[in-house]
């Protein structure tokens, strides 16, 4: 049975190997005032890794933090996405378009911010499943920024 605790070692690093590659939001940048009933624009990266995975599909929401605790902070999107922008299929590629070379494989997109949508700091939360590894184990991410509604 020796072999076990290598084999939780195997399983450990390539876990933390994994970690490391996690999506991100690339615009807008944190704290962007946007105008309810107006579209915005959303960036979202996935950096190349050496480990393999598929992305399985993607949700973006827009929650109003104020709306939801009295502290006015938002829980995070693992607990609260809010309004759903976006579900479906997450396919980021490397572009070529000028000004974004050196950028990590990236998807974007365009929202439109409901006109009756609550003013005040709001967030935007990402939800992301995919399976990684050679295992394809099941993997959720999930990361947000603040957007100012006016």
């Amino acid at each position: 049975m020796r072999f076990l605790p290598t084999l939780f070692t195997i399983f450990a690093l390539a876990a933390s190997s994994v970690v490391a590659q996690n999506a991100l939001i690339l615009a807008p940048a944190d704290r962007t005032q946007v105008t309810a009933g107006s579209t915005f624009n959303v960036s979202i990266a996935q950096p190349d890794s050496n480990s393999s995975w598929k992305n399985v599909a993607i949700v973006v929401g827009l929650l109003n933090c104020a709306q939801f605790s009295s502290d006015g902070k938002c829980l995070g999107p693992s607990q609260e996405l809010g309004t759903i922008l976006y579900s479906g299929p997450f396919n980021p590629a490397f572009t070529t378009d000028p000004g974004t070379r050196g950028l990590p494989p990236h998807q974007n997109f365009t929202f439109t911010v409901p006109s009756d949508f609550e003013h005040g700091d709001s967030q935007l939360g990402v939800a992301l499943f995919d399976l990684v590894g050679a295992l394809l184990f099941p993997s959720l991410q999930t990361f947000n920024t603040t957007i100012v509604v006016n």
